[in-house]
């Protein structure tokens, strides 16, 4: 899926990507196991096969990958999917009729030797020996995906060396030591197109600590930029990508994020979650249809209403997990700030004692979560305010026990998914009593006992 444009809804996007990087590794123990049992029933020379939708599906195998193997693996098929290799070298030539080729670990490859070829796209190498582009990749001319994830590459990678694969439109280097990203002309290389067809540019899982924008010169359509879980202190530069729609910076150590040279105009999706941001994003003007901001896990005390103004579109906007006290902006000011787009608003673990929006203006908001051990006040009007909301999820063991029995209609509408004490009554502490209230469940109110009653307890 790219950031280009194409996702009508950001918030589908938000929940689809949002979980992605935490449950990887996971998921691709379950698809193992689940190839497993599929493919136990069927062995061969090779190791065991199964044919699905033209796709040839390999356990594992021993040997070279050559032309041999290619003939007594993958058959009349154009897809070949090889979970482990302890092979040490690919070789593919000029009449191999294979279309998309991946290797997931393959421990002792460290060779490449690739003819010139006319049929191949797709190309996946992972867990191997390899330190850089093999020469070779450049006899692969239709080449549309190559990925070379957890290897050896380190150092400095050059972009120029995609220039070559005219048809290249997803690149990623995820999970290898990469320290710098340049882009210098290099004489060696033949560098027949004046800029690039790549749209996703993935450089996660890296050790990069500075990435300069003016680097992107060469590739005008790029749509999706990847450098989450490396060690970014500065994000920087001056680049003008029309066709940019997602941005990652998630998982790095950036204070500040400064966008406002980039001239991206068709920017959708930023996600900025897990840094050290201080203050607010700044877009720029240039910058003004976003639809969906994860800053969830930062250190941002403020609102900036400002850049807020300017976005619009804005959808989803996820600002869990910082130091928010309130909805003022960073003078402690209360302005009136209008999205009329925003529809979910997640606001969890921020010392936010009340839900007072102020001159908050969300006509279409529809969800939201403020579970905020903090809150103790959420105004009566809420609902008057904003019509759309549907769904608020609060777990706030500080609300009043009168706000939720003046509210327990909506609670048993659906509209409010509310629970002050989770664990039941041995969670709501001293000087509290528990009452079960329809749809919530045990709810902490305060309890005071008369005067004998507690002389009586003493005894």
């Amino acid at each position: 899926m790219t950031g280009n444009g194409s996702e009508p809804n950001s918030h589908k996007l938000y929940v689809e990507r949002q979980h992605f990087l935490e449950v990887q590794d996971v998921m691709e123990n379950l698809l193992k196991l689940l190839l497993f049992a599929i493919l136990f029933v069927s062995r061969g020379n090779c190791g065991s096969i199964d044919h699905v939708n033209q796709t040839t599906v390999l356990l594992s195998m021993s040997g070279e990958i050559d032309q041999r193997f290619f003939a007594r693996a993958t058959g009349n098929n154009t897809s070949l999917l090889v979970w482990h290799s302890d092979s040490s070298k690919l070789e593919l030539t000029t009449n191999n009729s294979l279309e998309a080729l991946s290797v997931m670990e393959a421990p002792k490859l460290d060779k490449v030797v690739l003819y010139p070829n006319m049929q191949l796209k797709h190309l996946i190498l992972r867990f191997c020996l390899l330190d850089g582009l093999a020469m070779s990749l450049y006899n692969l001319r239709a080449l549309r995906v190559l990925k070379l994830e957890i290897c050896r590459l380190n150092g400095t990678f050059n972009l120029a060396e995609l220039l070559p694969l005219g048809n290249l439109t997803t690149f990623s280097l995820e999970g290898n030591k990469l320290q710098e990203i340049v882009h210098q002309a290099d004489g060696s290389v033949d560098q027949t197109e004046p800029s690039s067809a790549l749209r996703i540019l993935d450089l996660s899982s890296n050790i990069i600590e500075h990435f300069y924008l003016d680097v992107l010169g060469a590739f005008p359509v790029l749509s999706e930029l990847l450098l989450r879980r490396n060690k970014l202190v500065s994000f920087a530069g001056s680049i003008s990508l029309q066709k940019l729609g997602m941005l990652s910076v998630s998982y790095n150590l950036l204070t500040e994020l400064d966008l406002s040279g980039c001239n991206c105009s068709s920017l959708l999706n930023v996600y900025v979650e897990y840094n050290r941001l201080r203050t607010f994003p700044v877009f720029g003007d240039r910058i003004s249809g976003i639809e969906a901001l994860n800053l969830n896990n930062n250190q941002l005390r403020a609102f900036n209403t400002v850049e807020l103004r300017k976005q619009q579109h804005l959808k989803t906007l996820i600002m869990s997990n910082n130091v928010l006290k309130s909805f003022h902006d960073e003078n402690g000011n209360e302005t009136a700030v209008e999205l009329p787009a925003l529809e979910f608003l997640e606001l969890l673990n921020n010392p936010i004692e009340s839900l007072d929006l102020g001159g908050w203006q969300l006509p279409a908001l529809k969800t939201l979560r403020v579970m905020n051990n903090s809150l103790v006040m959420i105004p009566d009007d809420l609902w008057q305010r904003y019509p759309q909301l549907a769904n608020m999820f609060c777990f706030c063991p500080n609300i009043p026990c009168e706000w939720i029995q003046r509210h327990v209609d909506h609670i048993r509408s659906g509209r409010i998914e509310m629970s002050v004490a989770r664990e039941g009554p041995m969670q709501v502490g001293k000087g509290y009593r528990c009452v079960t209230v329809p749809y919530v469940g045990c709810v902490r109110c305060p309890f005071r006992r008369k005067e004998d009653e507690t002389t009586n307890s003493a005894h």
